[in-house]
């Protein structure tokens, strides 16, 4: 398998557990505000996992980098739990008395890797299109990271949760 393949692997993996902790936090925050955000979060990896998932089909295929749109059709052809078998075993990845407070720090963390991955992913792209996709979610990692920041101190700060619809991660290409 190529180090092509080997890191949208990873990338896929991370999106995994990042909107399966993002599906847990929303579950467990009982304020709505914080709900919605961890909602959103959730569904932003959502799309970068089938971005993902549609670019590895091309790779897997022998073919070249594709458009997203084109990642976003043949996202389909891609079943996750085959290439991560264990993506399809329910873990409880935010412990039970982890606090509001601790579980935007664990996302953050999340973020902060996922950002991590797909910084080096860019630096290291054999092509601009492979490059464009990595800067792509890089970028979208550090806005969600930027965003949990300031949640955090709100809520730090504040005692109540930070919710700015214009702020708000949001998912375009």
């Amino acid at each position: 398998m190529s180090d092509v393949s080997n890191v949208l692997k990873k990338g896929m993996s991370t999106e995994i557990w990042g909107k399966r902790f993002y599906t847990q936090a929303a579950e467990r925050t009982q304020d709505e505000t914080g709900q919605r955000i961890f909602q959103s979060l959730c569904d932003e990896e959502e799309r970068h996992l089938e971005l993902l998932m549609g670019q590895y089909a091309a790779v897997s295929k022998d073919k070249d980098w594709v458009s997203v749109d084109e990642a976003m059709e043949l996202a389909e052809s891609v079943e996750p739990t085959d290439i991560f078998p264990e993506a399809g075993e329910a873990e409880c990845l935010i412990p039970e008395e982890a606090s509001d407070v601790e579980a935007l720090e664990m996302a953050m963390d999340f973020e902060r890797r996922g950002y991590n991955l797909y910084t080096q992913a860019a630096k290291d792209a054999a092509n601009p299109e492979e490059k464009a996709v990595w800067e792509f979610l890089a970028k979208a990692e550090n806005k969600h990271y930027v965003f949990l920041e300031e949640s955090h101190s709100y809520l730090v700060n504040e005692g109540k949760w930070y919710f700015d619809e214009q702020e708000l991660p949001f998912f375009e290409g």
